[in-house]
């Protein structure tokens, strides 16, 4: 079922927003009305994406958005452009969406009326540009600037994932040596060292390795049910939302945060204020790709101030969500008016920002895992050493 995002006042002259599920118009303003509101803004988004069925990730869109535009710009029409796109497609799910494009536009649907029937496997970033490509009359170029922006962000996400990849690695490596050594290479030393006074620290990974023999089953089902529990319960609104503000201020960690979540939001504003929308529209669709839910529910009390008449950079710098560098250069586009261009050069330079964190941050985890697994084993050794050096020194 598609929702309507609407802004509304009460009888007391409160500014309320939200969404609603409902079919038509005429439903929302009766159900607000019943509500005792009045609504004076709304707009009809796609349906939320079904149980098990996610949204399109930017590394298939990217090649889409590209594709269809340099069709649509050679006079290819929509169809035949998502007929070909759609025979060439490599994921089974893209080709089945896009042969699903063509029919409901073949049956009089525009484009970004078939993406919102989808049931959310489009973007609501991409729907809404689409929309706006449609309006103006310039839908190649629109989906070349989509096809850039996703672009981006893949490089984005590519770039964190391949930095913190190694220390990853690293530490599921280090777990499994410890696990082996403790379950496997200790208890041969077991009977060797039988009535020597042993070290504490020998006492300590004989014991582990005791456990892990006989109740290693136990363990591990523990912490399955544990990992489960654990993901359940950050699944929780208020819980994850109490998560996410306490790492925006983890030193490091909440530095690089605030970076990468300055990047999407300026990279995602700009390109939809440059579409023509107005600032509300814009914090809108950029708060919905942040990837914290803290800086979410600050943007949407951001659409609230700029309702009272608050500027765009004095509610950032109130809210205190992204560098105060972001916050400059966001004072620095309102004042020359040219907000677009300042979103632009902040999505880029925070862009760089996030590239460079991140490689530092790795660059410090990497010696750390070692410097960590060397410790972890090292100490596995002496436990074993230390005895049998012992043993030999009171033979003597």
């Amino acid at each position: 079922m598609p929702y309507y995002r609407y802004r509304a006042r009460n009888m007391e002259g409160r500014l309320c927003t939200g969404r609603m599920d409902v079919q038509t118009e005429q439903e929302l303003f009766k159900r607000l009305e019943e509500e005792g509101m009045h609504c004076f803004s709304f707009r009809k988004e796609a349906a939320e994406p079904a149980a098990g069925r996610l949204s399109l990730g930017a590394s298939m869109l990217a090649p889409l958005c590209r594709e269809l535009s340099v069709m649509l710009a050679a006079g290819i029409p929509l169809t035949e452009a998502l007929e070909v796109s759609g025979q060439m497609a490599g994921s089974r799910r893209l080709k089945q969406e896009l042969f699903r494009l063509r029919e409901e536009v073949c049956r009089g649907l525009s484009l970004s009326q078939a993406m919102e029937a989808g049931g959310g496997t489009f973007p609501l970033l991409l729907v809404y540009m689409v929309r706006a490509g449609e309006a103006g009359g310039g839908l190649d170029g629109i989906l070349k600037r989509m096809a850039e922006y996703y672009e981006r962000q893949r490089e984005l996400n590519g770039r964190i994932r391949t930095a913190m990849s190694y220390p990853m690695i690293l530490l599921a490596v280090t777990a499994f040596v410890c696990i082996f050594l403790v379950s496997e290479v200790l208890p041969q030393f077991t009977s060797l060292l039988e009535g020597q006074p042993l070290p504490w620290l020998t006492r300590i990974f004989l014991g582990m390795g005791d456990y892990l023999a006989n109740h290693g089953s136990v363990l591990l089902l523990s912490v399955l049910v544990l990992t489960i529990l654990t993901a359940g319960i950050f699944k929780i609104s208020s819980v994850r939302l109490a998560a996410d503000r306490v790492l925006l201020y983890i030193p490091i960690v909440g530095k690089l945060l605030k970076t990468i979540d300055a990047a999407r939001f300026a990279q995602t504003f700009g390109i939809v204020y440059g579409s023509g929308a107005g600032i509300l529209e814009a914090l809108e669709l950029a708060g919905q790709v942040m990837g914290n839910t803290y800086i979410q529910k600050a943007i949407e009390s951001l659409e609230e101030e700029i309702q009272r008449g608050s500027l765009l950079s004095r509610s950032l710098q109130r809210e205190d969500i992204f560098p105060p560098v972001f916050v400059s250069l966001t004072a620095a586009g309102e004042e020359a008016g040219s907000l677009e261009q300042a979103m632009e050069a902040a999505g880029i330079y925070y862009e760089k920002e996030t590239e460079r964190a991140v490689s530092q941050m790795a660059a410090l985890l990497e010696p750390a895992m070692i410097l960590f697994m060397s410790a972890v084993v090292g100490s596995m050794v002496l436990s074993v050493m230390t005895p049998v050096f012992q043993m030999y020194s009171s033979m003597l």
